[in-house]
C-alpha cells in the first residue's frame, strides 16, 4: 500500500482473478458509496481509494483557545507512513465543515471551530456559567 495523501491510497496485491475492474465500495450512514476502484490483470491487483484506516498517526497534541469570538482548538500529528502533501476537511457531528487539515512530510496541522459565540453564550445561560462561579 502506498499513500497518496492522507486518504487516497494506491493498493497491490495477488489476487485469483485474470481478468475484471471493479468499484469498491462502503456502506456510511446507511448508504453505499464508492470509494475507490480496482482493477485486476492475470491475478495483479491494483486499487486505487479513500482508506481511512492504514494511515496511522504518532501520539497528537491538541490545544483549545478563544473566548471572545467562540471556541477553536489547533492540534497535531506525525503520521506513520509518508504522506508528501494533503488537505482535507474536519466535519462537526450536523456533517458542516468546522475545520481543515495540511499535511506537509507526514506532519498535519489541524485547525477547528468547537463553538460559536452564540452556542457558547446559550450554554452559559443553560448551565449557570459554571467556570466562572468555580473560579470565585
Amino acid at each position: 500500500m502506498f499513500p497518496l495523501t492522507a486518504q487516497w491510497y494506491l493498493a497491490g496485491w495477488v489476487g485469483k482473478h485474470r481478468l475484471r475492474a471493479k468499484a469498491i465500495r462502503t456502506r456510511v450512514e446507511g448508504r453505499n458509496r464508492i470509494i475507490g476502484f480496482a482493477a485486476s490483470v492475470l491475478g495483479y491487483t491494483v486499487a486505487l481509494g479513500v482508506f481511512a484506516g492504514p494511515c496511522h498517526t504518532t501520539r497528537g497534541w491538541y490545544r483549545d483557545f478563544g473566548h471572545r469570538f467562540g471556541r477553536y482548538t489547533i492540534g497535531g500529528w506525525r503520521t506513520i507512513r509518508r504522506v508528501p502533501v494533503s488537505t482535507g476537511w474536519v466535519f462537526g457531528g450536523n456533517r458542516t465543515r468546522i475545520g481543515c487539515t495540511v499535511t506537509v512530510a507526514s506532519r498535519t496541522l489541524m485547525c477547528a471551530k468547537l463553538a460559536t459565540r452564540a452556542d457558547l453564550r446559550a450554554s452559559r445561560e443553560r448551565h449557570g456559567d459554571l467556570h466562572r462561579k468555580a473560579a470565585r
